[in-house]
């Protein structure tokens, strides 16, 4: 397996960047309000590609919650998108 890492200035934008291109599609995002046990926000976003590639957008607090709205976002405005919002 091999694996890449990427940096960006924030997780809104590394999310950006992916969605650039047509082949991704975002299939998960994590609970809206979801916090660690320690109390700070949390938001993931997994997304893949149509080559069977998986990427993972990871955010903490006041970043956590802009990286959920922008991920719902996409997936409204995207047609035929799969998308499997976790519950705890």
């Amino acid at each position: 397996m091999k694996c890449a890492s990427l940096t960006y200035n924030s997780s809104i934008e590394a999310l950006r960047q992916l969605m650039l291109s047509k082949d991704k599609d975002i299939v998960k995002i994590s609970p809206k309000g979801y916090a660690l046990s320690n109390g700070l926000d949390y938001c993931y976003v997994g997304v893949k590609s149509n080559e069977g590639n998986n990427y993972l957008v990871q955010a903490y607090g006041k970043e956590a919650r802009e990286l959920y709205a922008e991920a719902i976002m996409i997936v409204s405005n995207a047609r035929g998108a799969l998308l499997s919002v976790c519950r705890e």
